[in-house]
């Protein structure tokens, strides 16, 4: 077999039931360019051992559970040492992703020559639950690839410019592809490992942003973030559970790390949720590696509040929106508590909305009586265009105009 062009890596921790259908997903493609290292870190080895025993395929790198459970980091960093891909790219073992993206991938390599990071448009889906009220998921058809100014990227991730209820710079090693060249620069700059900071997924991609050259983004959705009921993301909307997984999450790290220097005098604790975990990873680098921007409170205190707006249940609303208020008076003389004004909202019910807005469809998430990321994602595929079958088409945003450039033929 030769090199691998992408290396898909696939962690995983105690959620074998969704490993097996993500692996079983991604061995039904017959690339012989793509490579997956399958890294399982459960308390009972022998649940993935038995389900890998008979793999024959040479492109899968199996890591069997060693006897002492690993830190997520350091999972994700042997997962990075093993994988001999061009190019890498994470996902859950409860999420999904399209080995044909290497179509899409060479695409942009030709369109961008100089090309470090690649990111696509990301579906959402929950895992079906027998109760489970009915959701749809929004598929985006267009189908076409961005230039992304390094500038651009840099006030995102480290500003917040552009934020939702978190960073919106992505390129992520996780759900996005990454070239083993500024992963490697990475390593090197940044204290000789791939990951540093908890937040995985943001550390790497404040880094990635902060390193990487040239960038490319595409509309069409090669990949599903999923959310079944014991992941992270599930977590993240209810308090006891954000709270027992950032214990979690210190535990196997080996010590509370919110106690170490770096974060001395800095309010923003993981347990106040999502952005704070996020903003965390971004002072870690600030105060280690002396890699930031000012003035990105302003940015920051409104992502918090919309991220409290999330939250339907009116006592949940008033315990997370408290315990920003109270970290936002702590930092620098409460001068930034102007800017978080989050507005409590009800949960509404209702029928799901089913059709188009604009160029994005709307569908149930059981079409065609899917019940994971995967049967979802073999029913809509037929709806979106092929990776190999793109437009090959460049478009550079610019505060004024779109500059489209064509691959030659």
């Amino acid at each position: 077999m030769t090199a691998p062009f992408l290396t898909i890596c696939v962690p995983s921790r105690n959620r074998q039931l969704y490993f097996k259908e993500t692996i079983g997903f991604l061995l039904e493609s017959t690339r012989d360019d793509v490579q997956f290292v399958l890294a399982d870190n459960s308390d009972d080895a022998g649940v993935m051992n038995g389900f890998m025993a008979g793999n024959r395929d040479p492109r899968v790198k199996f890591l069997p559970s060693p006897p002492q459970t690993l830190s997520m980091k350091d999972n994700w960093e042997r997962c990075v040492e093993a994988a001999t891909g061009q190019w890498v790219s994470f996902i859950g073992d409860d999420d999904l992703i399209e080995p044909d993206l290497v179509d899409a991938l060479k695409i942009a390599v030709a369109l961008k020559p100089g090309l470090e990071a690649f990111g696509w448009s990301s579906l959402k889906y929950d895992w079906v639950m027998p109760d489970a009220p009915v959701r749809n998921v929004q598929v985006p058809l267009e189908a076409t690839f961005h230039d992304m100014p390094q500038s651009l990227l840099f006030r995102r991730a480290f500003r917040w410019d552009d934020a939702g209820v978190t960073l919106t710079c992505g390129f992520s090693v996780y759900h996005s592809a990454i070239s083993r060249d500024l992963l490697d620069r990475v390593k090197a700059r940044f204290g000789g490992r791939y990951f540093e900071h908890p937040t995985l997924d943001y550390d790497n991609a404040l880094k990635n942003v902060s390193l990487g050259r040239n960038f490319v983004y595409c509309r069409r959705p090669l990949s599903i973030f999923g959310t079944c009921p014991e992941s992270n993301t599930s977590a993240a909307w209810s308090l006891k559970k954000f709270a027992d997984a950032i214990e979690r999450t210190k535990s196997e790290f080996g010590r509370d790390y919110e106690g170490d220097a770096w974060m001395k005098g800095f309010p923003f604790h993981s347990m106040l949720g999502m952005p704070a975990s996020v903003v965390q990873a971004q002072h870690y680098l600030r105060v280690t590696h002396g890699i930031g921007l000012e003035g990105w409170e302003p940015n920051f205190a409104r992502a918090s509040a919309a991220y409290c707006e999330k939250f339907g249940e009116r006592a949940d609303f008033d315990a997370v929106t408290a315990r920003y208020r109270e970290a936002f008076a702590a930092y620098r003389g409460g001068v930034f508590l102007k800017h978080f004004q989050p507005a409590f909202t009800p949960r509404r019910e209702g029928k799901i909305f089913t059709g188009l807005i604009g160029s994005d469809l709307y569908v149930e998430d059981r079409i065609g009586g899917a019940t994971s990321p995967a049967a979802f994602y073999r029913a809509v595929r037929g709806l979106l265009a092929p990776p190999s079958e793109l437009v090959p088409e460049l478009r550079t945003a610019s505060r004024d105009s779109v500059v489209i450039s064509r691959l030659a033929a």
